[in-house]
């Protein structure tokens, strides 16, 4: 079965919402929506999907706090996808809220993960779903769905992610406190405003393989290069289906991307100080 077989639905059905090159959203207020930790966004996209996908695909929320944020089965086929959804507000300067790196809390991004059905453990796919919603949360602006290798590929890294939070217990001179281990992970933010080849677009971001596999080439823009620290290149396409003119370009011919988050790799380790009140003197 293709990996490209949900992501491809998702995509397609998403841009059928789009209005004068955006995508509307209405949002419930958080209030009515659940828990603190529970996103009004994430909430629509699960609505959202229900009424894009064929009734025999199933949607499952995985709950707060767990990583994917939505399960996608077709009862058909058997085929399960993990969707993870990760949004940002735009600042009134047209600019993203965080720039180049966005926080994936205590599990880092992977284009597999794994999930359970009823006892037993199983390793699926795993997309990730990016939007940019305008500041009064009524527009997408920027929508990417990427495929999770094109950020790390490396399944026994997230899997460790995934077990590496703990908790000390018996803490302080009382022994009555405890502490929470729990690492943050920050990776590339596809919606920072200064990649404008994302910028402002609703795109699909695959393997040169898998979208090859299918003859789903159409509407293939640009290709990318993602060369990983042991000398090996990964080939991805960016596809987007809201040019108007539908066209299957040459593949060798397609303009390249390379070393698209090169500011990321370039960052050096900070000192990090201790925040201590200061007052003036009497």
């Amino acid at each position: 079965m293709s990996r490209l077989e949900i992501p491809l639905k998702i995509y397609r059905g998403l841009l059928t919402s789009m209005s004068k090159g955006v995508l509307p959203i209405k949002l419930k207020a958080r209030s009515v929506i659940g828990t603190v930790q529970d996103d009004p966004f994430d909430v629509w996209i699960g609505q959202k999907l229900t009424k894009i996908l064929p009734k025999y695909y199933q949607i499952y929320h995985s709950g707060s706090l767990t990583t994917p944020d939505i399960i996608i089965r077709n009862k058909k086929t058997g085929s399960i996808l993990g969707l993870e959804v990760k949004k940002l507000i735009q600042l009134s300067n047209g600019r993203d809220s965080r720039g180049l790196t966005i926080d994936y809390n205590s599990s880092l991004p992977c284009g597999s993960t794994m999930i359970k059905i009823e006892d037993e453990t199983i390793i699926i796919p795993c997309f990730y779903l990016f939007a940019l919603l305008d500041n009064k949360s009524k527009n997408i602006l920027t929508l990417i769905l990427m495929d999770g290798d094109f950020l790390n590929y490396d399944f026994d890294l997230h899997k460790e992610s995934k077990y590496a939070n703990t908790s000390e217990y018996n803490h302080g001179p009382y022994g009555e406190g405890s502490v929470r281990h729990r690492k943050m992970y920050t990776y590339p933010n596809p919606l920072n405003s200064k990649l404008s080849f994302f910028y402002h677009r609703q795109l699909m971001i695959g393997k040169k393989s898998d979208f090859e596999q299918i003859s789903a080439t159409d509407y293939i823009t640009e290709k990318v290069i993602r060369d990983d620290e042991y000398g090996n290149s990964f080939y991805y396409y960016l596809k987007d289906e809201t040019i108007k003119k539908k066209s299957t370009p040459e593949m060798n011919s397609l303009p390249i991307l390379k070393d698209i988050f090169l500011a990321c790799k370039m960052r050096k380790p900070k000192q990090r100080t201790v925040a201590i009140p200061n007052i003036p003197k009497l």
